[in-house]
């Protein structure tokens, strides 16, 4: 019998990176469908011009810096389309160009490329273009979800995500098939919706399909994500709360992508706080309880503990 012994890591299936980007690709395809149906060719362009620039970007960056070109692998392309649904139906069509370049030049490669840089290169771009452009950037409607044909079709719907909540169902396919975890999504979604109902908001306003592409493709970017188990169940309920109070005072649209964008600034804290320890080790609820206890005076308050 032969052994064939070889240093980790071990390749247990066939799931790899170009296929979990390819099948993000497919799974926004309903919902941009449903977009050009909506708002007719004129978000075809977008979507073309969003995907093209993103994919020009990257080729002349690769080659430019004499680096191995990754076009195939489609995160050029997954980057253009997704901020091309973030957009208004009535954007100019330079918008997703400026968009598509910035976010693949600075928000990717400027920081080194996938698994290096911290924020969502999609998130990057949108907050550039918003900042820079906000006459171009805000929707002519936010959508209000008032019946069970909105989440079909939404007619008040101002970007090109918020057309059809249930065309982007595919993201659900995404977690079936383990592409994406579902820790992020689930205490997002509870957290969210949990406060909201507390502050009493209007649930139309909340669930929309920003909401829906925010909870399924943007939290879920996977190198601005933290990776410990623990670690992304406080960044799904760090999102929801985020969302509730930029929604809250303003609208809940908007409050998707600057909750994420803003949740992405810890991500690197959240995982260095919840790395699991080595067996007998405190967990980190233990280690968070020893350094308040610690922080307390009790001898100053005239306490006295038992060792």
């Amino acid at each position: 019998m032969t052994f064939t012994i070889s240093p980790p890591p071990h390749i247990k299936q066939d799931t790899t990176f170009k296929k979990i980007t390819w099948m993000k690709v497919l799974a926004l395809l309903p919902v941009s469908l449903v977009s050009v149906y909506f708002f007719g060719l004129y978000a075809l362009a977008i979507i073309f011009a969003g995907i093209g620039m993103a994919v020009i970007t990257e080729l002349v960056i690769e080659k430019v810096f004499n680096k191995k070109i990754t076009i195939m692998d489609g995160q050029a392309v997954l980057i253009g389309l997704m901020l091309a649904l973030m957009l208004p139906a009535e954007a100019p069509i330079w918008i997703p160009v400026v968009g598509s370049f910035f976010a693949v030049a600075i928000g990717k490669h400027a920081f080194g490329g996938i698994g290096s840089y911290i924020f969502n290169p999609v998130l990057v771009a949108w907050v550039f273009l918003i900042l820079a452009y906000s006459s171009y950037m805000y929707p002519v409607s936010f959508p209000e979800l008032g019946g069970i044909s909105d989440i079909f079709l939404e007619n008040g719907a101002g970007l090109l995500i918020g057309v059809s909540p249930i065309a982007l169902i595919g993201g659900l396919y995404l977690i079936l098939k383990k592409y994406i975890e579902w820790k992020i999504p689930a205490f997002y979604v509870l957290t969210t919706l949990i406060l909201a109902f507390l502050v009493g908001d209007n649930m139309g306003h909340v669930i929309t399909g920003a909401f829906v592409f925010g909870v399924l493709f943007l939290a879920t970017d996977s190198p601005s994500s933290p990776v410990t188990k623990k670690g992304r169940i406080i960044y799904g309920v760090l999102c929801g709360i985020l969302t509730v109070i930029y929604g809250h005072y303003a609208n809940y649209i908007f409050a998707v992508f600057y909750s994420i964008f803003l949740a992405n600034c810890v991500t690197a804290f959240i995982d260095n706080s919840t790395l699991p320890g080595s067996f007998a080790d405190e967990s980190f609820l233990q280690r968070k309880y020893k350094a308040i206890m610690d922080k307390i005076p009790f001898e100053r308050l005239g306490v006295k503990i038992d060792d």
